[in-house]
């Protein structure tokens, strides 16, 4: 229980905090935001998240074994460099999504609704570029497969492959209508993107079905790695989301059987290096995840993960979520998560409280710390205190963020109006 204040000045809102999960989700900010760093926080510049069309866990983790639909094990692929890059991050072992199929997986990602569809990415403030926006970031895409009509539409400028083909190939540049208070996209990205455009017939011009696959998502790593370089060189100071999919994971699944399919996920992790590299030295956070996996029906056969048969295996439904950045732990993140939880987490990493309208997933809590956001109906004073001592005293606003809390510590936060106006009192446990 918790003894009311006793100091005048902060009559009314107490909260007890036991500090596992840490953020209060408010909708969009009404006025300015006040921020303090309790404790030390190295917030990533931005994050790239890369999005391996139709990656099955079970064939890249070592704790997971795939089977076919006649109950074979099947091969897995061998890698050299995602483990590597594994053991600098944190992994989590199971996350499973709950719709095995382009349109949806990333429907789930970006918006944390289990049941979101391409008309759901579309909804007010249902999207992490939303709340990114608000938060002033630019979102660029490149993007061969999952460029819903939606999705398209949330970013600053994206590049995407128009037919989502390999044999027919086709880069277009799209713009949207700018996004209140968000810069404008610079002149340099855009030539950037206009040479990637040009120079991606190139990448699939090889006879061999094995060289038009890799070359397809060597594609976008490289597209990838110029924005980071271009990104970090000319506008080092501007936040940004980078989303990219590469396809040939899931093409190769469905069209080169499972032998073409784990090929194809070794010849991606050759090229990753240079890309995680890229993020780790600018500051960027480095996620790769999968919108659904592939599941086959037997050795040595076209694999599938949307129909009936496939969608309910663990082969079409688990898919990874690899996370490097500065405050992350590192090691193995062992439950049960699903799809949805992806979004909150991303923001969470960002170190940003808001989340998406429609969101049912939880953050997965991969730093050393929390962080919390108290609103008030108006403005006001808000004081945190920790063991009976204030940690921090914020006055003349209507929103505070405090940054790098402990997980598993106790704080008590007390406010007061400026107009005095009494605030209804309140006590909540957060866990």
């Amino acid at each position: 229980m918790i003894s009311e204040a006793r100091e005048s000045k902060f009559s009314p809102i107490l909260f007890l905090l036991v500090v596992f999960f840490v953020f209060f989700i408010f909708p969009i900010p009404a006025s300015a935001l006040t921020e303090v760093e309790v404790n030390p926080v190295n917030t990533p510049q931005g994050a790239v998240v890369l999005i391996v069309d139709g990656l099955s866990a079970p064939f890249i983790y070592p704790e997971l074994t795939p089977y076919s639909l006649d109950g074979a094990i099947l091969k897995k692929a061998e890698l050299e460099n995602l483990p590597k890059m594994s053991k600098e991050s944190a992994r989590i072992l199971e996350l499973r999504a709950p719709q095995t199929f382009t349109e949806g997986g990333h429907s789930v990602l970006v918006t944390g609704n289990p049941g979101a569809n391409s008309e759901l990415v579309s909804f007010k403030d249902a999207t992490i570029f939303d709340i990114l926006h608000r938060e002033g970031y630019l979102c660029i895409g490149v993007m061969e497969r999952g460029d819903s009509w939606s999705i398209c539409a949330e970013q600053d400028v994206i590049l995407r492959d128009k037919n989502n083909s390999i044999k027919n190939i086709e880069m277009v540049i799209e713009q949207p209508d700018p996004f209140p208070g968000v810069p404008e996209v610079p002149e340099g990205l855009l030539q950037v993107l206009e040479r990637a455009a040009a120079k991606a017939p190139g990448y699939v011009a090889s006879k061999e079905t094995r060289g038009k696959h890799s070359g397809y998502n060597k594609w976008g790593i490289d597209t990838a790695c110029d924005i980071v370089e271009f990104m970090s060189r000319n506008s080092p100071e501007q936040r940004y989301l980078l989303t990219i999919n590469v396809g040939a994971v899931d093409m190769s699944g469905h069209y080169r059987n499972n032998y073409g399919y784990i090929d194809c996920i070794e010849c991606l992790d050759y090229e990753l290096p240079q890309l995680y590299e890229l993020c780790k030295k600018n500051n960027i956070a480095f996620v790769l995840t999968a919108d659904h996996g592939m599941c086959f029906s037997k050795a040595d056969s076209k694999g599938g993960h949307q129909s009936k048969k496939f969608s309910v295996t663990d082969e079409a439904q688990l898919v990874p979520l690899i996370v490097h950045a500065q405050d992350v732990e590192t090691g193995v993140v062992r439950g049960k998560h699903c799809q949805e939880d992806f979004a909150p987490t991303l923001l969470g990493l960002l170190d940003i409280p808001d989340r998406p309208r429609f969101v049912e997933g939880k953050q997965i809590l991969l730093t050393r710390h929390v962080n919390l956001k108290v609103k008030l109906p108006e403005e006001g004073s808000v004081e945190l205190r920790k063991d009976g001592k204030v940690i921090a005293s914020l006055n003349n606003d209507d929103q505070f963020l405090f940054l790098g809390l402990e997980p598993g510590s106790t704080y008590t936060v007390r406010a007061a109006l400026d107009s005095e106006n009494s605030l209804e009192k309140q006590e909540k446990k957060l866990t």
